[in-house]
């Protein structure tokens, strides 16, 4: 059975995320845990895994742990910068490389 690319996009949101899933469950696979389907190639683990992908016996979903710590970050960030008095505007500009203001001769 040959899995299309666009059958296997369908399944996330987008390449990236696809091929993390396929890779993280190949070592899963690798480290003994049992394949979803009958179909299985036991020398490739990740055809194993793209087929069961495929076939949605493993579904892709994005952690919500790693949102979670994120958006902590985020809000801890903007109470730092708050603290300093900063406004939106100067935390764009923090980045930015400012060029020294040129002399009157």
């Amino acid at each position: 059975m040959r899995e299309s690319i666009d059958n296997l996009l369908g399944k996330a949101k987008n390449r990236f995320l696809l091929s993390n899933a396929v890779a993280a469950r190949a070592k899963q696979i690798t480290g003994g845990s049992l394949p979803y389907i009958n179909d299985f190639d036991p020398s490739n683990p990740i055809i194993t895994a793209i087929r069961e992908i495929s076939s949605e016996r493993v579904t892709i979903k994005i952690g919500t742990e790693k949102k979670k710590k994120v958006e902590t970050l985020l809000k801890k960030e903007e109470k730092v910068e708050k603290k300093k008095g900063l406004s939106a505007l100067d935390r764009l500009s923090k980045h930015t490389k400012s060029k020294p203001a040129k002399s009157g001769k």
